[in-house]
């Protein structure tokens, strides 16, 4: 199996060739807002070292969101993108799901017994996109987008008082206090705090690449834009 996995839904673009059991290349970059100028030299950085031709993949994943309206887009354009002029399949994972696997995989044994991953993402206006999972990165709930203040009252219908939580992501600044104000333990992961490529492709490949292309791959959003098209009637419309 031969993949090529892309993620650039926040402010730090990636790109992963995996092949034959683990990632072989592997490119990082901060991008701000440059997702559109930097994701595709990325990727043919990526497979000139990788030294294969996009025909001899067997495969492309990306990263669906949530995360920036922007980069979700850019990131899903170009993979779709890529798929269609190679004849390939895409199969996509949400940036949530990848913080939990990242999380899961660097956690600790004592970390790993017991606990409950929390991945969060920075939605700014003191909102946070998360998502709970088990310690093995199982999802535990949905994905929802929410005030930080909503978490604590998130957590009752899922775990019993007192279990641990694991916090990864962006978010997890913004609600720490709120949790430990309320009264629940929790750890912080080791992982970083944003969705990298290199997890997409170990985690598309450990579910198997055919699984999950059989679904379509589509924008995950939880949230609608922050901007609207200009309106020709009165002002506050």
């Amino acid at each position: 199996m031969r993949l090529l996995a892309l993620d650039a839904t926040t402010t730090t673009c990636s790109v992963a060739y995996w092949s034959s059991g683990s990632v072989r290349v592997n490119r990082e970059e901060i991008a701000g807002r440059r997702q559109a100028e930097i994701l595709m030299p990325m990727v043919k950085t990526v497979m000139k070292e990788a030294a294969i031709e996009f025909e001899a993949l067997d495969g492309i994943a990306v990263t669906q969101g949530p995360g920036s309206f922007t980069g979700v887009r850019i990131g899903l354009a170009t993979a779709r993108g890529l798929a269609l002029a190679a004849g390939l399949p895409l199969a996509g994972v949400t940036t949530l799901q990848a913080l939990a696997a990242a999380a899961a995989a660097a956690a600790a044994p004592a970390e790993r017994l017991g606990h409950m991953i929390l991945a969060l993402l920075d939605a700014r206006r003191d909102q946070v996109y998360g998502q709970f999972f088990a310690a093995d990165g199982a999802p535990a709930g949905a994905p929802f987008a929410a005030g930080v203040d909503s978490l604590p009252g998130r957590l009752a219908p899922i775990c019993a008082p007192g279990t641990p939580l694991l916090l990864v992501g962006s978010g997890t600044p913004l609600a720490a206090p709120v949790l430990a104000a309320a009264g629940w333990q929790y750890d912080l992961s080791g992982s970083p705090p944003y969705p990298q490529a290199a997890t997409v492709a170990t985690l598309i490949a450990a579910r198997g690449f055919a699984n999950s292309a059989a679904t379509a791959v589509a924008p995950l959003y939880l949230r609608k834009p922050g901007v609207s098209p200009v309106n020709s009637g009165p002002a506050g419309n």
